[in-house]
């Protein structure tokens, strides 16, 4: 089945929150669904990570009837990850938004690909000599490029998946 529209756009930042939490669970399944992550929440994830911090109580109802909601509307067998919005680490965010700064066309904006191809005429090297880069982040900018044109595709707006101060994705 192809989507029409970007799922992760779909749920919440609590709920990315909590089904991240599942996914990242070593005892539980990669392949985690919907139905996996409700299953969680009733063996008291939601209050352990309230408990935890890691979200407000105030989110606890809110992020259960989202939850049953896109379960009921798009199925509980759909796997939780699509539901999530991989973003830049801060490194490669830091490129991106130095790219967005000097963009000069505003009706054709940045990809994945434009990124790409800044990298490969001095951008990245610039940076690191600069001191915004640590030299030894190199390497890991390009893999978690190659990462987000493999998940997001390389016409993917570059500006969208820019990880802000506050994301925790």
């Amino acid at each position: 089945m192809a989507w029409t529209t970007d799922l992760a756009d779909r749920s919440s930042p609590a709920l990315a929150t909590v089904i991240e939490r599942v996914l990242n669970d070593p005892d539980r399944s990669d392949d985690a669904t919907l139905a996996m992550v409700r299953e969680a929440m009733e063996q008291g994830l939601i209050e352990d990570m309230v408990r935890g911090g890691e979200l407000a109580e105030t989110d606890r109802d809110a992020v259960s009837q989202e939850l049953e909601d896109l379960a009921r509307e798009l199925g509980e067998d759909i796997p939780a990850v699509h539901l999530l919005r991989y973003r830049a680490a801060s490194t490669l965010s830091a490129l991106i938004r130095e790219l967005l700064a000097r963009w000069e066309d505003p009706e054709r904006p940045p990809t994945l690909a434009h990124v790409r191809e800044a990298i490969d005429t001095g951008l990245l090297a610039e940076l690191v000599g600069e001191g915004v880069i640590d030299p030894d982040q190199d390497d890991t900018v390009m893999r978690q490029l190659d990462d987000l044109i493999q998940t997001h595709g390389e016409h993917a707006l570059a500006e969208e998946l820019v990880k802000g101060e506050d994301d925790t994705l």
